[in-house]
């Protein structure tokens, strides 16, 4: 049986604004850079603001959900075979993004987190309005992602106007629902679709179980990892964490399969088995041992977050921009060097904060090594953007 396939209905927009990707990849990749070199620019006294809260919201809300734009921008008109994405709406989302990003490193948080608000906000009217009584709706996981933009909004909101008085359970649930769940949520739910594709034969069809038993695997997943970053937030650290690990293995048993059952043939299938594993290592980590929380949290951001986002944008910039007939490579020598260079900067990271003799150190070589890493990324994926399809 042939897959079916999916397009966007005919628009005048550009070729950026059809395929948002071709934009907020890019800006993803400059905001990570950034929000990374803010360590190594404090410590050697060039940047004079203390980076602990830019850093993580340049890291999140810039280049993480700046990919988040990107693929649902580009998927989700496709799969509700809706409308592409008009320039001026293009337009509207980068310009608040950038707005947002420039706040956060002149250090006006509070306006920074108003005008991602906005952002968020923008992103749920775009992508609600190809939503279409009786038209076919996107895999159940998207709905997850989706679900991870309230999220960005909901939270964005709230430091806004309690930029001060925060309490700490407040704060650290917050934290978790962003740091954690929002980049979560869409992996693991668009995961459910994409990341069987990376370990399908040539002439296959991927290893996927029926549409009924992902959406139950979707969902079960979503509402077991709610409840667990709620309960973390709550100070059940161990419990948290372990409920997160449970998620996952629900996610891999009920919703994607391929993960654990398929043949690794692809050096990116391995690769994306391996940020997978980072993930589930570090909430088993920190069931074990709850102590060094950031130090093992970049296991999990780095080593799971920012080596899937890398594959995924990979995947979506082969599909789009590619010469027609050709395909990944199997093998590819720089995909496995970006694999494990990833891993030793989430180590290096980790182990910063492990022995205070190492601390800035070990933090300046990690952040080196990963703008290093997404700018090599940056070089070899760069000329396909502007490539047509």
């Amino acid at each position: 049986m042939a897959q079916p396939t999916y397009q966007t209905q005919p628009t005048d927009s550009p070729m950026w604004a059809s395929e948002p990707f071709r934009v907020f990849f890019p800006l993803g990749i400059l905001a990570a850079v950034l929000g990374a070199m803010l360590w190594p620019l404090f410590y050697w006294g060039v940047w004079t603001y203390a980076p602990h809260l830019q850093h993580p919201r340049i890291m999140m809300f810039g280049f993480g959900f700046a990919f988040v734009n990107g693929f649902l921008g580009t998927a989700w008109p496709r799969f509700l075979e809706a409308e592409a994405l008009r320039r001026f709406e293009v337009l509207l989302l980068v310009s608040t993004w950038l707005a947002a990003q420039g706040c956060y490193l002149t250090n006006h948080l509070q306006a920074g987190d108003s005008i991602f608000a906005a952002h968020a906000l923008a992103l749920l009217v775009v992508l609600s309005c190809r939503l279409r009584p009786g038209k076919e709706l996107p895999p159940p996981g998207f709905a997850l992602a989706f679900f991870a933009v309230v999220i960005a909004l909901a939270v964005s909101v709230f430091w806004a106007t309690h930029p001060v008085d925060l309490s700490p359970t407040a704060w650290t649930m917050s934290k978790l629902f962003v740091w954690q769940g929002m980049l979560l949520f869409p992996l693991l739910g668009i995961g459910s679709y994409l990341f069987p594709r990376f370990f399908q034969m040539p002439g296959t069809r991927p290893l996927m179980p029926s549409a009924r038993l992902r959406f139950i695997g979707v969902w079960l997943t979503g509402a077991t990892i709610t409840l667990s970053l709620v309960l973390e937030g709550l100070g059940y650290i161990r419990l948290g964490n372990a409920i997160r690990l449970v998620a996952m293995l629900f996610w891999a048993a009920l919703a994607t399969p391929a993960i654990w059952k398929a043949k690794a043939t692809t050096t990116r299938a391995w690769g994306l088995r391996m940020a997978v594993g980072s993930i589930a290592a570090s909430f088993l980590i920190r069931t074990l041992w709850p102590g060094p929380g950031y130090a093992i949290e970049h296991l999990l951001l780095i080593g799971g977050f920012g080596l899937a986002l890398l594959l995924v944008a990979d995947r979506v910039t082969m599909g789009h921009c590619a010469e027609p007939g050709t395909s990944s490579p199997a093998r590819s020598i720089f995909w496995r060097w970006i694999v494990w260079l990833i891993l030793l900067a989430a180590t290096t990271r980790a182990s910063a904060d492990m022995k205070a003799s190492l601390l800035i150190s070990h933090h300046v070589y990690a952040a080196l090594l990963w703008a290093g890493i997404v700018i090599a990324w940056l070089i070899q994926l760069a000329p396909m953007w502007w490539r047509r399809d």
